[in-house]
């Protein structure tokens, strides 16, 4: 199906594919800028949320001293235990409210 849409920059009609990417045959402009703005902004939601919910660990480098090795997995050892007893504590609440 071929479609057109009318360029809100120049005026003129171009060829039109409904993607928010498309430009404008005449003068290259965006044919549907607000249809791109929205499709940026829900990707950076998106990331946003990803990001949001994520638990950063601590990172242990292979090259490392084994001193800082060592207390890295101190450290994780006790990031792993919080985040099991905030889990379970949750889950808890969660089953008790029902």
């Amino acid at each position: 199906m071929n479609a057109s849409k009318k360029c809100p920059h120049c005026g003129q009609w171009s060829a039109w594919n409904q993607s928010p990417h498309d430009r404008c045959e005449h003068c290259q402009g965006i044919l549907a800028p607000d249809a791109l703005a929205r499709q940026q902004a829900q990707s950076l939601r998106k990331q946003e949320e990803k990001e949001r919910f994520t638990v950063d660990f601590i990172q242990i480098n292979p090259e490392d001293p084994w001193y800082t090795k060592f207390f890295k997995r101190i450290g994780l050892g006790f990031q792993l235990t919080f985040v099991g007893v905030v889990s379970f504590l949750l889950w808890l609440i969660a089953v008790l409210a029902g």
